[in-house]
């Protein structure tokens, strides 16, 4: 008996010194809980990041290339100020119309009218003089509204040459993105 006397005190003081011991850990270990806790959120929202991310990369690799050229044609990276030239010459040489003159104007981070300012959008302004019939010019119209290029037309003044001639001037703005890069 007396052994398990000695047994039980024994015990008691080592449960004793244990708590003791450790009383100063405890706050420690609570703050340490919390911070462990905080670690796993933040690992849970970055896997759901990273999850939103590869369904976005997923989409993006889906786009196939015609419409990936489609989308550079419509918003081009940069002004590509003669190309758009060549196209609008190529568009009215189609429809019978001659390309006389051509004035480019580059404005730096402006937009038109109502649009809200976009430090990214970049505009063009063209000038162009071009002669021909009346029909080739609507036509002309039709197919520039119809194209891929955003393009504004701000005027238009018609100057009759002859009974089927026509002098057209032409006052439209042309947008790209400066920064965005080509797809």
């Amino acid at each position: 008996m007396f052994k398990g006397v000695i047994s039980l005190f024994l015990i008691i003081g080592a449960v004793i010194i244990f708590f003791a011991e450790t009383k100063g850990y405890f706050p420690e270990i609570k703050s340490l809980s919390k911070e462990v806790a905080t670690y796993n959120e933040a690992i849970k929202t970055s896997n759901k990041v990273k999850v939103k991310i590869d369904e976005i990369l997923d989409q993006y690799n889906s786009v196939s290339a015609e419409n990936i050229d489609r989308m550079n044609k419509m918003m081009p990276s940069t002004s590509e100020s003669m190309n758009l030239v060549v196209q609008l010459d190529d568009m009215m040489r189609q429809k019978g119309l001659v390309l006389k003159s051509v004035d480019i104007r580059e404005i730096s981070g402006k937009t038109s009218g109502s649009a809200k300012k976009n430090d990214s959008l970049e505009t063009m302004t063209l000038s162009l003089r071009a002669q021909g019939g009346y029909s080739s010019f609507h036509q002309f119209l039709n197919d520039l509204e119809n194209s891929l290029r955003l393009i504004d037309i701000a005027s238009v003044k018609v100057t009759p040459l002859s009974d089927s001639n026509y002098d057209f001037s032409i006052e439209a703005v042309s947008y790209w993105s400066k920064s965005a890069q080509k797809i």
